[in-house]
């Protein structure tokens, strides 16, 4: 079993020079080379990339004893699908017994999902990345009809408990990403957003980041839908494009823009250096409202 932890996990456990960022969720992940081929992703199959990558972070490898000692609000594992995987998470679920966990892996039936379930996982998340039929099948492989049912039975037996992702910036439209909303919203499945980050040594090393801009108005959209139940016809589309969102603004809604995932995630820089806005902020600030605010003017 390789258990890596991002850097600001590192320095929850006192390995690395002290962060000020805050953070109440450990992020770690059970590595191998991966058996997928995702275009994006730094594990897949035939990527130029060393294992240590996870979207732009680097995980150093720790010791699986480590991650008992932990006193935080929630741990998250992301899950390389490497031949060993099941066993590895099930042998940590057991290490974990009692801890509030969150799991993201590419499962491939319910009977996997039930078997986490009865270890003790919290959530289990099962991503969609590409929420566009043919670019699902070309981008990330599998069946696009095939994931979405295994999402909804899952959601249908552990209401609450299951959640999914989808990374803008891979081909869709704006349309197709509010519509999956809704349906994932129908579900009672929770949806993380990341923005696509271009990585040295993928398929798509050389493809571009979503635009800010794009990707606020995608995040509001996604708040209000989750948040304020707003109905479809708030939004107005310029054929797939999103161009306008009809909310009259009020305090609070900027906080459309912190992470969004499971209670208590923040990924801390995943999709950008420290340097830079950040797609996903991770501490609340007044002038989120006034992101808010212009994106609905």
């Amino acid at each position: 079993m390789v258990l890596r932890a991002s850097y600001g996990t590192l320095s929850l456990l006192g390995l690395v020079k002290n962060s000020k960022i805050k953070m109440d969720t450990a992020y770690f992940m059970l590595d191998g080379r991966c058996m997928f081929n995702c275009a994006f992703c730094a594990h897949a199959r035939d990527a130029r990339t060393e294992n240590k990558f996870l979207s732009r972070i680097v995980w150093k490898e720790i010791s699986v004893d480590m991650i008992e000692k932990l006193d935080v609000k929630r741990i998250c594992l992301q899950v390389v699908s490497y031949k060993g995987y099941k066993e590895d998470l099930e042998n940590l679920l057991l290490k974990l017994n009692g801890k509030k966990v969150s799991v993201s892996v590419r499962a491939l039936s319910m009977k996997e999902i039930d078997r986490y379930f009865e270890l003790g996982a919290d959530a289990i998340g099962l991503s969609f990345d590409v929420v566009n039929k043919e670019l699902f099948e070309k981008i990330r492989g599998g069946k696009f009809e095939n994931t979405l049912e295994l999402i909804k039975n899952a959601a249908k037996k552990y209401p609450g408990h299951i959640t999914t992702h989808v990374i803008v910036g891979l081909g869709e439209t704006d349309k197709e990403l509010i519509e999956f909303f809704y349906m994932m919203k129908e579900l009672n499945v929770l949806v993380a957003l990341f923005s696509f980050t271009p990585i040295k040594g993928t398929a798509f090393e050389n493809l571009p980041s979503p635009s800010m801009e794009r990707y606020r108005k995608i995040q509001l959209a996604r708040y209000l839908i989750f948040e304020e139940d707003v109905p479809k016809d708030v939004f107005v589309f310029n054929k797939e494009r999103l161009e306008k969102i009809n909310y009259p603004f009020k305090k609070g809604i900027g906080k459309a823009f912190l992470t969004s995932g499971c209670s208590h995630c923040t990924r801390p820089y995943y999709n950008e250096k420290p340097s830079k806005e950040p797609y996903n902020y991770f501490e609340y600030a007044n002038n989120l409202e006034e992101i808010a605010k212009k994106v609905l003017e």
